[in-house]
């Protein structure tokens, strides 16, 4: 799998995943148009870094397959935190490669130096939900009727991860398969 900096190119893709309707049932996802998610794109960081707070979009790729992406926003420079993004097709999903792409995400950002990394799930996405237990991350808080997707009130569940606390996921995983 290769994780790259999403371009202009991407656009349609992005778009795509942004329209899935299996996504939206859990995330109230603004409708962009293709110039306002390009500029978007051109706006995020290409380079990973720490110093850096501009939104990461990152693309991921599987035997020639645009498959799915990942990001970091509301990144933090003084505070080494970011919260965490990912999206795969539909046909993709139930693999096992949301988690090998959130691990070699995840692994990347800590080695550049963010301290703590985040999630906002909704607690009826049962399948994120368990995903962020597989990567290590802790349930810190439940935002009480924060979205309203078509018109209906959901629950976020605040997750956090530690860059303490990912050498210990690792080292529990590694007997594990994806």
């Amino acid at each position: 799998m290769i994780l790259r900096p999403a371009t202009r190119d991407d656009v349609d893709f992005l778009m795509s995943l942004r329209i899935d309707a299996e996504s939206l049932r859990f995330m109230p996802l603004n409708l962009l148009s293709v110039a306002e998610l390009s500029s978007r794109i051109a706006e995020s960081a290409v380079e990973l870094t720490l110093n850096d707070s501009a939104e990461l979009i990152y693309v991921l790729e599987l035997e020639g397959n645009t498959i799915g992406m990942v990001g970091a926003r509301q990144r933090s420079t003084q505070m080494r935190y970011a919260e965490l993004t990912y999206a795969l097709l539909p046909q993709w999903r139930q693999r096992g490669l949301a988690t090998q792409a959130m691990k070699m995400w995840i692994a990347q950002l800590f080695a550049v130096g963010y301290r703590r990394l985040g999630l906002m799930i909704s607690a009826e996405n049962v399948a994120s939900l368990a995903l962020a237990k597989t990567l290590g991350f802790q349930q810190e808080g439940l935002l009480r009727e924060h979205f309203l997707i078509g018109g209906v009130p959901q629950d976020q569940v605040v997750l956090g991860l530690l860059a303490t606390e990912w050498q210990q996921t690792l080292q529990g995983s590694q007997n594990v398969p994806d």
